[in-house]
């Protein structure tokens, strides 16, 4: 099965237009959605397949007016033509996922970022993953000026002073704010977004695995280590919680609810019969 799956992905990236497509981060997302339980083997073809019409659609609409901005065409197809909407109070990782979000046309700031990343690569086109507390969006290299693209405002062009005043920074910066993220820092983002899920799930195993997968894959994102964190402790592993609190507060100095969440350890370490189970709590971004 595994075998068969492996090579419906390669021929979902066989030369279309007498090229071949990049699509190297669309198969990592549906790869993780596969080994995560959120995509059966028909989904995965199913889901290649659609990626590669939808990127027919946007050559055709590009090549008919190479004057516009690439991130406008896209932007407009997406959320014009091909109807995708966003979500913002569901947590479901459902709306996280590319195979859900492309058959539910709809997702998450991480899930229509994450679809636009997807498609832009398999165009040849340069775009990033943009963090800031609390949102995930996109940033597109354009022939005359990098545009920012704003999935949660159906793909509008903000500028950074927007998402400065709306999105601010605890301490006024941190590394992992704000610059172009690489493909693999991207799936540690993913990664996160499960973590907290199956954290609110109380799913707790799950969730020191998939922010175990965040760190590893996005080492500075503070936010997943002191998740981590906060897992490790109410799971009862003390000494892998103060590891995690330290690297989130080595990343990220001025990230919240650190130096509370150590307090709140040193005190269970000095005395763990007297300290509630259930106290630490790192912040959810």
């Amino acid at each position: 099965m595994k075998r068969r799956a492996l090579l419906l992905l390669l021929a979902g990236s066989a030369c279309h237009g007498g090229r071949r497509r990049e699509l190297s981060l669309a198969h990592s997302l549906v790869g993780m959605a596969r080994s995560l339980g959120f995509a059966d083997e028909a989904q995965v073809a199913s889901s290649v397949a659609e990626l590669e019409r939808l990127l027919d659609e946007v050559e055709r609409e590009a090549a008919r007016a190479p004057e516009r901005s690439r991130a406008a065409v896209l932007s407009d197809l997406m959320f014009g033509r091909w109807g995708f909407v966003r979500e913002v109070t569901d947590t479901n990782l459902g709306f996280v996922f590319l195979p859900s979000v492309l058959s539910r046309r709809r997702g998450s700031c991480v899930g229509l970022g994450t679809l636009f990343l997807a498609l832009a690569e398999g165009l040849g086109w340069k775009a990033s993953g943009i963090i800031r507390p609390g949102h995930f969006y996109v940033r597109s290299d354009e022939p005359r000026a990098a545009r920012n693209v704003e999935l949660l405002r159906a793909g509008e062009a903000m500028p950074d002073a927007w998402y400065l005043e709306r999105f601010p920074v605890p301490g006024g910066s941190a590394a992992e704010y704000g610059r172009p993220l690489s493909p693999g820092e991207v799936l540690g983002v993913v990664e996160y977004n499960v973590g907290n899920e199956r954290r609110r799930q109380l799913r707790l195993a799950e969730a020191r695995t998939a922010f175990q997968r965040a760190v590893r894959a996005f080492p500075g994102l503070a936010e997943a280590h002191a998740s981590l964190g906060a897992v490790e402790q109410l799971l009862g592993n003390l000494s892998g919680a103060a590891e995690s609190y330290r690297r989130a507060r080595d990343a990220n100095p001025h990230l919240p609810g650190v130096e509370q969440n150590l307090a709140l350890l040193a005190a269970e370490r000095a005395s763990p019969a007297t300290a509630p189970p259930d106290s630490p709590r790192a912040p959810n971004y």
